[in-house]
C-alpha cells in the first residue's frame, strides 16, 4: 500500500469517528513523539490564531507520555486510555500501535460511548498507522543513507 492509500484510510476512519455522535470536536492521530499525523474536525478554523491542531497533538503526546511514565513509577504498567476532564470539555487519548488517538469532546459527552467508539476503531487505526509509520521510516532511512553516501558527500 502506498502512503496515499494509508493516509486516505486514516482520514476516512477519523471522519467516521468524528461524525459518529454529537459532542465530538476533534480527532487527532499523533505518533509517539507528539507529531500530528492526521486530524479531523467538525469546525473550520478561520485563522491560525483560533486553534492549532499541531499544538493539541504535541501537548497531547507530552501529557500521554507523562501519564505513561507516572504509571510505570506506580507499577501500573502500560497506559491504555487517558481521560483529561476540563471545565468545558474532555480529551480522550488511547494508545493505537505506534501512535496515539486523541479525541476532544464537549463537556457533556457520555464517557462510556467515547471509550467504546475508540475501542471499536483502535485496532484498524493501529494496523494502518503502524504500516504507514514503518513505510515512512523506511523512506527516511533510504534518504538518510543517500545523504551520507560517500558519493553524495563529495558533492557537498
Amino acid at each position: 500500500m502506498s502512503y496515499s492509500q494509508d493516509e486516505r484510510i486514516l482520514k476516512n476512519l477519523l471522519k467516521e469517528i468524528i461524525n459518529s455522535t454529537p459532542g465530538l470536536k476533534y480527532a487527532i492521530i499523533i505518533d509517539d513523539t507528539g507529531i500530528t499525523i492526521m486530524s479531523e474536525s467538525k469546525f473550520i478554523l478561520k485563522n491560525e490564531d483560533d486553534l492549532s491542531v499541531e499544538k493539541i497533538g504535541a501537548i497531547g503526546g507530552a501529557v500521554f507520555t507523562a501519564g505513561e511514565e507516572q504509571g510505570y513509577i506506580l507499577g501500573y504498567g502500560n497506559i491504555h486510555l487517558q481521560i483529561t476532564e476540563y471545565f468545558k470539555g474532555m480529551i480522550f487519548s488511547l494508545k493505537v500501535g505506534k501512535g496515539v488517538l486523541c479525541i476532544a469532546t464537549d463537556k457533556n459527552i457520555q464517557i462510556g460511548l467515547v471509550r467504546a467508539l475508540m475501542k471499536r476503531y483502535s485496532k484498524k487505526i493501529s494496523t494502518v498507522l503502524d504500516r504507514y509509520l514503518q513505510e515512512e521510516t523506511g523512506e527516511m532511512n533510504k534518504e538518510l543513507k543517500e545523504l551520507f553516501n560517500s558519493d553524495t558527500i563529495s558533492l557537498l
